[in-house]
């Protein structure tokens, strides 16, 4: 594996969060980072040695589950993004009842409270716009949708990874409050 949030801090991309994301300056932490190998010598930019959160605690707050350490470590086994997206068991364990609020895949609470990203503007991309067909979305229609459906309409998203089981799983534990 290659480690991309160290390797773009080394560059100067950006500092590592109490998050334990990538933030920059102009950015906030909403942006993806790609990494290319080359054997090219090039020079770097000088790498972002301050720590730009300071005192600013307002992640480690607001997380749900308490899954932000001390030291920029997520813990895995709390967090929800963990559960909703990478969780291969078809069992949430029932000690995070009540902590999900309705996240069914991923969450963004510690990048929504991170005063960075006041200066991030939404994409313009369009891979990365809401599926149209999901928009009106409302309990029955999750609770109803085929796993035929979710293929087709899901086949270039994200929400692929969790597959339709675990996206099934997801609305059943958020549901079971």
């Amino acid at each position: 594996p290659v480690l991309e949030r160290t390797w773009a801090q080394r560059s100067g991309l950006g500092w590592i969060g109490k998050n334990a994301n990538l933030i920059n300056k102009q950015q906030g932490s909403y942006f993806f980072i790609a990494t290319l190998i080359t054997d090219l010598d090039l020079l770097p930019d000088d790498p972002i040695a301050k720590d730009y959160c300071g005192t600013c605690t307002k992640c480690i707050d607001a997380c749900p589950t308490d899954a932000i350490l001390p030291g920029k470590i997520v813990d895995g086994s709390k967090c929800i993004s963990y559960f909703t997206i990478e969780l291969k068991e078809m069992l949430i364990p029932e000690s995070n009842k009540g902590k999900f609020d309705d996240w069914m895949f991923g969450c963004d609470v510690c990048q929504e409270v991170c005063p960075w990203n006041r200066f991030s503007s939404p994409t313009e991309e369009q891979q990365f716009k809401p599926i149209p067909e999901i928009l009106n979305f409302g309990n029955a229609e999750w609770e109803s949708i085929t796993e035929e459906q979710f293929g087709k309409i899901f086949r270039d998203s994200p929400l692929k990874r969790s597959k339709f089981d675990g996206i099934k799983r997801n609305l059943r534990f958020i549901r079971s409050k």
